[in-house]
């Protein structure tokens, strides 16, 4: 089976030596064309999924993302490093930051960032994205709160989960990692 899988870090191919993510493991079962990226936006997400030849994958996987997490063009906060070149912004990563940049980014968090735009932003995102993929077979699933977001079908939410199993591959323990690996698995049988 060839799978196609998006979304931002809950799902990118990070590589470490003592914990293995439920992406890495997902690839000793399947072909896996992992196009997950550190930090991306739902319209990030958008945009990598309107540049794949769907019809080329047996199964989709989609990991959605935070609305609050704004698309930018460039960022210069993370070009230094190995999983975050495509970034986008979230006021944590900029929070507690002094560089022009991102007290840039806190002034428009602070004072223009909308929260329910963003939400109906990221709401018609997902729609988009929904109608993209209608005639595929598509596993949608999050690691965050979507219980007033864009409603797919069959979604796998693991954000309760998350919280009790966090840890710094994909944001999991091992134990988590394991137990988001088993449910996909679950799913594509």
């Amino acid at each position: 089976m060839k799978i196609l899988l998006l979304g931002d870090s809950f799902s990118a191919a990070v590589k470490d030596d003592n914990i293995l993510g439920w992406p890495i493991l997902l690839e000793k079962d399947f072909t896996v064309d992992n196009k997950s990226q550190s930090g991306s936006s739902e319209f990030r997400i958008l945009e990598n999924l309107k540049k794949s030849n769907l019809d080329g994958y047996d199964k989709i996987i989609i990991s959605h993302t935070s609305p609050m997490r704004t698309y930018v063009n460039y960022n210069p906060l993370h070009q230094d490093t190995e999983y975050h070149t495509n970034c986008d912004i979230i006021f944590s990563d900029v929070e507690n930051r002094k560089d022009d940049f991102s007290v840039a980014c806190q002034l428009f968090f602070k004072h223009i960032f909308d929260i329910k735009y963003a939400i109906d932003i990221h709401n018609l995102i997902c729609q988009e994205i929904d109608i993209l993929t209608s005639n595929h077979d598509v596993l949608h699933i999050t690691h965050f709160d979507y219980t007033k977001l864009y409603n797919f079908k069959g979604m796998i939410d693991f954000y309760h989960y998350w919280l009790e199993h966090q840890g710094n591959v994909n944001h999991y323990n091992q134990q988590g990692n394991n137990f988001v690996y088993s449910e996909i698995l679950r799913r594509l049988a």
